[in-house]
C-alpha cells in the first residue's frame, strides 16, 4: 500500500471531494463538504478593529475598522471626540442653536438660548430682579462694574471706570460764565456741583486775610519769579541784589525791607527812584517787573526809613590799583576818600570791557582791599569801587581796565639732581630747572628710606636750585626727588638719585665763632663767608642762615675743615631784605650755636 508521500498531489479541493476516515475499524469514504459541515471558518482581524459585514448578501463576518472619534476601551466602544476638528466652524448663533449635556447621567439637548440666560444671570431661576439684590453703601477703588464691551460681557474696576475719560476726550468749553459749575468734595468723597459765581464769592472773602509770604535773605541773592515773586523780602544781613528778567518776568512785584546794620545793593539792571544803587537800615522798596516800549526794567521805588541820616554819604575813592592779577582772579586796593561821610562798606563792580553789565561784590567795613575771583583767563575787565554809608553811596571811582594772564601749565620734570656734601646727618641736593612747562615758582624736596616707598617731604616752595636735607640717620641709604611747582600745580617728580649718608662721627661740644658776617650785604648776590672754632677738632660740622637767634636755619651748608679745628664755608646771601643771624652745629645736630652778632641784607 503506498505512503502519504507516494501519493500525487491534489491541485484544488472541493466539497465533493472525498477523504478516507476510520469508523468502526472500517475505512469509509466522506466528502470534504460533508467532514467541513459542523465547523466555522478561521478569522483574522487586526488589533482595534471590530467583527462584521460590510459585503452585500449572505457571508462570514468581516473585520470593521474604527473611525476617527471613536476607540475601544475595555471592550466598549466610546466616542472619543477626536472627530470634532472636521466639524465646520459655526460663524454665528442663535437662540435655537442646541448643545449636547449631560443631566442626571443621561444625554440631553439643550437650547443656546437657555444657556446664554443661565450665564449672563448667574442662575437658572430667569432674569435677575435687582431689587433682589443687596444694597452696596458705597463703592471702593477695586470693586468690579459689569459692562459691554464690543459685543462681550465684561467687568472692569470702579476707579478704572471713573478714569476712563480724559480732560481732552471732553467736548470743549464756551467761554466761562459765573453759572459754570465745578466738581467739589464737601465733608466727605462724594462729588457735588459748585457754581464759579459761588468760587469767586468765596475768594473775594479771603482777599482781605490774605498775607503775602515772608522770605528772609542773609547772603547775595539772583532774584527769581518762582521764589520771590509776591513775597516780602527781609534781609537781615547786608547783600547785594541781582535782577534776572528772564525768570522774573513783566509784573514781578516784591517788597524789600533792609533790616541790617548795612546796605542792601541793587546790582545791575535795577532802576531807583533816588538813583542810588543801595536801601540804607530800615528803608523798603517795592521792586516791579516792566515790559514796554523802551524794554523790560526793573524798578524800585524806595521809601525812605524812620531813622533820620545825620552824615553825608562818602566821596570818591582814589587810587584804584590792582597789584596781583593771575589768570582767574585780581586783587584791588585803593585809599579811602578824604571826602564825605566815612565809608561802611564798598561796592566792587567788574565787567567784561567794553559790555554794560556789570557784576556786584559788596564787602562791609573799612578795609580798602578785595580780590575778585572766579574771571576768565586772557580776558580784559573794567573795574570801579564805590563808598557807601547810611547816607547812600558815594560816587563811582575811575573805571580801572586789567587783564588776566593766559592759564599756567603746570612746570615740567625737574632734571640733573645731584648730591653732594655727604655727612652723617645730611645730604647736599642740587638740581636743574624743568625745559618744559611754565615757570617753577618754587620746588618740593622729598627723601625716602632706600627699598621703600614712602617719601617725607623737606621742604616745599623753596625758590633755589639747592638745599641740604637735614635730619637724616648715619650710615643709612636714601632716595631723593625733586619736583616743581607753580600756581597751577606741581611737576613730575625728578628720577630719583640715591645717596647714604656717612657713620657717625664724635658729637660736637664747643663751637667759638671765629668769623662772623659784619656789615651789609645785597639781597642775593653772592656769598658770606663764616669759620669757627670746634671741639673735638675732627667732629664735621655745619653752617646756615636764620632770621631768629633762637631759630634754626631751614637749609645748611657743610663746613670745610681749614686747619687744626678751624672749621668754615662760604654761606649763599639770602633773597629776601632783613637781619639775620649765622648758626653752626654739628653735622649730627649737636651743639647748635648762633654767631651773637647779627646782620643785616638789604
Amino acid at each position: 500500500m503506498p505512503t502519504i508521500q507516494q501519493l500525487l498531489t491534489a491541485i484544488s479541493v472541493g466539497p465533493a471531494d472525498e477523504v478516507p476516515v476510520s469508523q468502526a475499524g472500517v475505512t469509509n469514504a466522506i466528502s470534504v463538504g460533508a467532514l467541513l459541515s459542523g465547523m466555522q471558518p478561521a478569522i483574522l482581524a487586526p488589533t482595534g478593529a471590530l467583527l462584521g459585514r460590510n459585503s452585500l448578501g449572505a457571508g462570514g463576518l468581516e473585520p470593521i475598522v474604527v473611525s476617527t472619534g471613536l476607540g475601544l476601551e475595555a471592550g466598549n466602544l466610546v466616542a472619543t471626540g477626536a472627530d470634532h476638528a472636521t466639524f465646520p466652524v459655526a460663524t454665528a448663533t442663535s437662540g435655537s442653536d442646541q448643545i449636547v449635556l449631560a443631566s442626571g447621567g443621561e444625554p440631553k439637548l439643550l437650547a443656546l438660548a437657555t444657556l446664554q440666560g443661565w450665564l449672563g444671570i448667574g442662575g437658572p431661576s430667569g432674569p435677575l430682579n435687582l431689587a433682589s439684590l443687596p444694597v452696596a453703601t458705597a463703592l471702593g477703588a477695586a470693586d468690579l462694574v459689569a459692562v459691554s464691551q464690543n459685543g462681550t460681557t465684561a467687568a472692569i474696576s470702579y476707579a478704572n471706570l471713573l478714569d476712563s475719560e480724559t480732560i481732552d476726550q471732553a467736548a470743549p468749553a464756551l467761554p466761562a460764565g459765573d453759572t459754570d459749575s465745578l466738581w467739589v468734595s464737601q465733608g466727605s468723597s462724594n462729588l457735588l456741583r459748585q457754581s464759579f459765581a459761588a468760587v469767586w464769592d468765596w475768594a473775594e472773602g479771603k482777599f482781605p486775610t490774605y498775607k503775602p509770604p515772608v522770605v528772609e535773605l542773609s547772603t547775595t541773592t539772583t532774584l527769581d519769579g518762582t521764589v520771590h515773586n509776591g513775597r516780602v523780602l527781609v534781609c537781615s544781613q547786608p547783600l547785594t541784589l541781582s535782577p534776572a528778567f528772564v525768570n522774573m518776568g513783566s509784573g514781578f512785584c516784591c517788597e524789600v525791607l533792609n533790616f541790617s546794620t548795612g546796605n542792601v545793593v541793587f546790582g545791575s539792571g535795577i532802576t531807583t527812584s533816588t538813583g542810588q544803587s543801595v536801601l540804607l537800615p530800615m528803608q523798603m522798596a517795592l521792586l516791579r517787573g516792566t515790559t514796554y516800549s523802551g524794554g523790560n526794567v526793573i524798578f524800585a521805588g524806595i521809601v525812605s526809613g524812620s531813622v533820620a541820616v545825620t552824615e553825608t554819604a562818602p566821596g570818591q575813592i582814589v587810587d584804584l590799583a590792582s597789584p596781583s592779577v593771575t589768570p582767574n582772579s585780581m586783587t584791588l586796593t585803593w585809599l579811602a576818600s578824604t571826602t564825605g561821610g566815612a565809608a561802611t562798606s564798598y561796592s566792587i563792580q567788574y565787567r567784561l570791557a567794553g559790555t554794560t553789565m556789570w557784576t556786584s561784590v559788596l564787602q562791609t567795613g573799612v578795609s580798602t582791599a578785595s580780590t575778585i575771583s572766579g574771571l576768565t583767563s586772557s580776558t580784559q575787565y573794567d573795574v570801579s569801587v564805590t563808598a557807601m554809608n547810611a547816607a547812600g553811596s558815594g560816587p563811582a571811582s575811575t573805571i580801572l581796565t586789567l587783564s588776566t594772564p593766559a592759564s599756567l601749565s603746570v612746570p615740567g620734570q625737574v632734571t640733573g639732581v645731584a648730591t653732594t656734601a655727604i655727612t652723617a646727618n645730611g645730604v647736599t641736593l642740587g638740581w636743574s630747572p624743568p625745559g618744559s612747562g611754565d615757570t617753577p615758582s618754587g620746588y618740593t624736596v622729598q627723601f625716602a628710606l632706600a627699598g621703600t616707598s614712602t617719601w617725607s617731604v623737606f621742604v616745599t616752595g623753596m625758590a633755589g636750585l639747592s638745599t641740604v636735607v637735614t635730619g637724616l640717620m648715619p650710615a643709612t641709604a636714601y632716595l631723593f626727588q625733586v619736583n616743581a611747582l607753580n600756581a597751577a600745580g606741581s611737576g613730575i617728580p625728578s628720577a630719583p638719585v640715591t645717596a647714604s649718608t656717612t657713620a657717625a662721627g664724635s658729637a660736637v661740644t664747643s663751637i667759638v665763632w671765629n668769623l662772623s658776617p659784619a656789615a651789609s650785604y645785597s639781597a642775593g648776590a653772592g656769598s658770606i663767608g663764616v669759620n669757627v672754632h670746634v671741639t673735638p677738632s675732627a667732629a664735621p660740622v655745619q653752617f646756615g642762615l636764620s632770621l631768629s637767634a633762637t631759630t634754626l636755619p631751614n637749609s645748611w651748608v657743610a663746613g670745610t675743615l681749614v686747619n687744626t679745628d678751624l672749621w668754615g664755608a662760604y654761606v649763599a646771601t639770602p633773597a629776601a631784605a632783613g637781619t639775620y643771624y649765622a648758626w653752626c652745629e654739628g653735622t649730627d645736630g649737636s651743639s647748635p650755636t648762633a654767631c651773637p652778632t647779627s646782620f643785616t641784607v638789604t
